[in-house]
């Protein structure tokens, strides 16, 4: 694609926890989830993307290069 650029590591870190992410959570529970917590989030104020505990823990660790190496499993929950 012309004048596409290329995704930066701290985005490809992003995405990458949201893998980790679905894989424990057998990705369907991960849409299924995702969704109602977008949903509740929206009547609570604030932004509702970026208060879903999925986003904030990618957000809170994109920069970390390491932290897929030492994160504990569903630890989204953390975030809730």
């Amino acid at each position: 694609m012309r004048g596409a650029r290329p995704l930066s590591d701290v985005t490809l870190n992003h995405e990458a926890i949201h893998t980790a992410q679905m894989k424990e959570m057998l990705y369907v529970f991960f849409y299924m989830w995702y969704f109602i917590e977008w949903v509740i989030r929206l009547f609570m104020g604030g932004d509702a993307y970026r208060n879903i505990s999925f986003e904030k823990e990618a957000y809170d660790n994109q920069k970390d290069m390491y932290y897929l190496t030492k994160r504990e499993r569903f630890n989204f929950l953390n975030y809730y």
